[in-house]
């Protein structure tokens, strides 16, 4: 049928089974007694909560989690963690769009412990922010959502103030202010470069906060991660203090997909119109424009398609449960009456830019449609990524146009689906003609020029308007060029934005030059060759992406989709990842989907510093003979026991995991941490780690596991010397030919009964931790 994609017909086929393949993991204690979950819903998410309740005092975590996996519990535990114990700690968190910010209140609210949990939209203004601020300064509001912009204008002062410890504020202040999440944090490289610049100047905003309480800590979360984004974040966040990144490492398998290309956007509209009216809802479409494109060079026609006219095109059809969703919708009663709309099932159709979906719980969504050419693989990933979160069947179908290279008679030229996805990607970049009087001007109109640790500082004016502009110039473009100047300059290396001045909307930062080549006119080829050398390498890696990107959406018969799109991301071609069974070059191939697939992170853990205290145990491996060698009598009083001597995590049998998670969720503030021996014992030694904290292994019965287990509890004290690590058996039992009290320890066993004598050494050391 022409009028419907290749390979659709075979793609919206009813699948009931479900399609995620991901296995729940063992919860840890902690998670059993602040909320309501009975197991984590991956590996991949046990270990980033695990560090998370480990996070050492001033630590940045980088987490990157598929879409739907739960990257939200991060700052829920988290909050929750820190609140058990000081009522008034509160954390921040920095969303990209007010739909994820509102959306996050409502999911919010509804959690127990957080739900005064409030988003602060640039809508709130007067007494109603004023009061929504002072409530978080009081400590009542556990989650503050913001955007960047907000976070440098109305709010830095709150802000600030909560990062002040409550001891040196006056009575009643007591919010204070424990860790800044970045939610969807892959757009500070691509949204911070260009037109948002305050998502690349946030580590600024982090440096103050952290001046003033240096345990503060940063969280990273993101769906995708590729290498350009990876390496800004890294170069902004790694060096604040102890670092980790917990990478999931596995793509998403739900959705069928299909992708098709047209020489006109007549065929395609043709084509979208039977896929509306087939696929199942609720539904997503996505546009890149807005409005309509105004074609102003001669000869030039646009083969693009805008959101405002496909949305008119729907209501014209008598689709009545639609709405339009893009950065021109403004009204803030509007976007949260469609947000909730949109939760609450009133509506089938969002038409939608990239503005709208990031983030949002909708569990059912069942269609994504692409009615463009996405910018880049991380867009495309992400969205299609916003159906199918309840892990049953999805369907992804893109539909783009492109230049007609076989046509007879030679067409006017097009702006087509292809050549805008070039151009998004690889235009609003800086000239060298114009960056340098851009930096001139900037220079002359600093002010307060000191010195500072044997570095120069200086605050720049962003409204600054360089030679050849009026002075009507001095505009919201002509910040956001500056501020993108200086973005670039900072990325070079050559300065530092060290803090923001807020007069109005964020017109002066206070930077430290880090080169002085950068004030001597002697050396300004030089200084302006190594700038654009910087810029004009990260220009041609994106070309090279969206390039790459574009091969493989035109392709699409060539190789799985989700594949090479997952690789693209991932920047690791190594890496075997499966195919996904449910694309064009799967479905021609007759490859299946895989049955199951395994989130990796438990490799990761903080190299030393965590939270756990040192416990009362002696360091390296000690034997303790417990009352019941079989775990058929009391396994609480054991657990207990371990509990108080300053045990944290837990090894057992896979079928005692949940119990003991049970016991240790009710016995102790601490994190809990609970692995099965399945866990740990993986045919990659390195796929399971332990986190640096005191930890009991409790040995099974059957031999064989036994005897690998205590193979690894060696390798492990010998690289963690200074760590308890107690196994947990009978001393005359004997595990490949050799006593356990011979075998374990050069010290004598500890009875189970001896651990209550430990308990109030460990009580007075925590006491004084």
């Amino acid at each position: 049928m022409a009028d419907i994609p290749l390979g659709y017909l075979r793609a919206e086929r009813l699948d009931l089974a479900p399609r995620r393949g991901w296995t729940a993991a063992t919860p840890d204690g902690a998670l059993l007694r602040l909320t309501h979950r009975a197991a984590y819903s991956t590996a991949a998410q046990k270990a980033a909560a695990r560090a998370v309740l480990t996070m050492p005092n001033g630590a940045g975590l980088l987490v990157c989690m598929p879409t739907g996996s739960g990257k939200s519990l991060l700052f829920q535990l988290d909050a929750l963690w820190c609140r058990e114990g000081a009522p008034g700690d509160c954390i921040v968190v920095i969303t990209p769009t007010v739909a994820l910010a509102l959306d996050h209140e409502r999911t919010l609210s509804a959690i127990p412990g957080l739900e005064r949990s409030r988003a602060l939209t640039g809508d709130l203004i007067g007494s109603e922010r004023a009061d929504l601020l002072d409530a978080f300064r009081r400590g009542e509001i556990p989650i503050l959502l913001m955007s960047p912009e907000l976070a440098f204008g109305g709010a830095r002062d709150a802000l600030l103030e909560a990062a002040t410890s409550p001891t040196a504020k006056l009575a009643g202040l007591q919010g204070h202010l424990r860790a800044v999440v970045i939610d969807e944090a892959h757009i500070v490289e691509s949204w911070g470069r260009s037109f948002r610049p305050d998502f690349q100047r946030l580590p600024a905003l982090i440096g103050e906060l952290r001046g003033i309480e240096p345990s503060l800590r940063t969280v990273l979360l993101s769906a995708t991660l590729p290498p350009a984004a990876r390496r800004v974040l890294r170069a902004a966040y790694e060096s604040v203090g102890s670092w980790l990144e917990i990478d999931a490492k596995t793509p998403r398998y739900e959705c069928d997909v299909v992708v098709e290309s047209y020489a006109s956007n007549d065929e395609r509209l043709t084509v979208l119109d039977n896929v509306i009216d087939r696929a199942p809802r609720p539904m997503i479409v996505y546009t890149t424009l807005v409005d309509d494109p105004e074609i102003s060079t001669i000869g030039e026609r646009s083969e693009r398609l805008s959101a405002e006219t496909l949305h008119e095109r729907l209501r014209g059809r008598g689709y009545a449960r639609t709405a339009i969703f893009t950065g021109a919708v403004t009204d803030p009663n509007e976007r949260r009456r469609i947000i909730r709309d949109w939760s609450e099932d009133r509506l089938d159709i969002v038409v939608a830019t990239s503005a709208f979906g990031m983030g949002i719980d909708k569990s059912d969504v069942r269609t994504v449609v692409h009615a463009c050419l996405p910018d880049g693989p991380s867009r495309w990933y992400q969205e299609i990524g916003r159906a199918s979160r309840d892990g049953h069947q999805g369907l992804a179908v893109c539909l783009f146009t492109r230049e007609n290279e076989h046509a007879a008679v030679p067409l006017p030229r097009a702006r087509t689906d292809v050549s805008d996805a070039f151009m998004q990607a690889t235009g609003s970049w800086l000239t060298r003609a114009i960056a340098v009087p851009r930096w001139r001007a900037l220079l002359e109109a600093s002010s307060d020029r000191r010195w500072r640790d044997d570095r120069r500082r200086v605050t720049l004016d962003l409204d600054a308007v360089r030679a050849g502009l009026s002075v009507r110039a001095t505009t919201d473009y002509n910040r956001a060029w500056n501020m993108n100047l200086v973005m670039l300059l900072q990325r070079t290396g050559l300065l530092q934005v060290v803090s923001v001045e807020v007069d109005g909307p964020g017109a002066r930062w206070d930077v430290e030059l880090r080169d002085s080549a950068l004030t001597d006119p002697a050396l300004e080829d030089e200084v302006w060759d190594r700038v654009f050398a910087v810029r004009d390498a990260e220009q041609k890696a994106a070309g090279r992406e969206i390039a790459r990107f574009v091969e493989t959406m035109c392709r699409p018969e060539r190789r799985c989709l989700v594949q090479a799109v997952f690789e693209q991301i991932d920047g690791d071609e190594s890496r075997d990842v499966p195919v996904c069974g449910r694309c064009p070059a799967c479905r021609a191939a007759g490859d299946a989907a895989p049955l199951s697939v395994a989130p990796r992170g438990l490799e990761r853990v903080w190299p030393a510093g965590g939270q756990g205290a040192a416990g009362a145990l002696p360091v390296g491996l000690t034997l303790i003979e417990p009352d019941d060698a079989d775990w058929n009598g009391d396994l609480s009083r054991l657990l207990n026991r371990l509990l108080a001597a300053g045990v944290e995590q837990f090894l057992v049998p896979a079928e005692m995991a949940l119990t003991a998670a049970r016991v240790v969720a009710g016995a102790s503030r601490r994190p809990g941490l609970i692995l099965s021996h399945d866990d740990w014992l993986t045919e990659d030694p390195d796929a399971c780690a332990l986190a640096w904290t005191p930890t009991a292994v409790l040995l099974p019965a059957d031999a064989t596991v036994a005897a690998a287990l205590l193979v690894r509890c060696r390798a492990h004290a010998a690289a963690r010397p200074s760590l308890p690590l107690a196994v947990v058996g009978r001393g005359a039992r004997e595990v490949s030919g050799r006593r356990l009290d011979q075998a374990v320890s050069r010290l004598a066993p500890i009875t189970e009964a001896m651990l209550d004598g430990l308990a109030p050494a460990h009580r007075s050391r925590e006491a004084a931790a």
